[in-house]
């Protein structure tokens, strides 16, 4: 059962860079991205992360960057021994809670085509296919197609 999803900020994702770079690694053995790379990339315009906690234990980050009216998710995973336990779902919807916080009305993410489950989550919360990107990412010796996918969402509700 997750804890909590804690918002991270650009000092805050820099920070936990080595903690979101074993999270990518685990969620994306065959493309993992050191500590480095999540730093250049929270730095990034408009970025913010999340980390989904069980405890103590992180299970599932999300990464997103993008300003005005629409966000990009760079990258969204659960680790394999916690998939299909609701995290992913529960990080999308964090995500997109905090992009209509920040008034934007879309995100856009690349998705394998390969990757039955993640597109079934991102189906299941509205995201539509707009795209595709061919031999996008590297399988094992292999080149996989990503879809591009995005969804439109409601304005946030004004504070009372």
């Amino acid at each position: 059962m997750i804890r909590r999803i804690d918002v991270l900020t650009p000092p805050v994702a820099c920070r936990l860079a080595a903690l979101l770079s074993r999270l990518h690694r685990a969620a994306f053995a065959e493309d993992p991205w050191g500590p480095e790379a999540i730093s250049e990339i929270a730095v990034l315009a408009g970025f913010f992360g999340l980390i989904a906690w069980e405890v103590a234990q992180p299970v599932g980050f999300a990464l997103a960057t993008g300003i005005g009216d629409e966000f990009e998710i760079i990258a969204l995973g659960v680790v394999p021994e916690r998939r299909r336990a609701g995290i992913g779902g529960a990080l999308l919807d964090t995500l997109s809670g905090e992009v209509r916080r920040r008034g934007a009305l879309g995100i856009v993410l690349e998705v394998a085509d390969d990757n039955a489950a993640a597109r079934s989550l991102y189906a299941a919360h509205g995201f539509v296919r707009v795209g595709l990107r061919r031999n996008y990412y590297r399988r094992a010796g292999r080149l996989v197609d990503a879809q591009v996918l995005r969804i439109t969402l409601a304005p946030a509700s004004p504070s009372i």
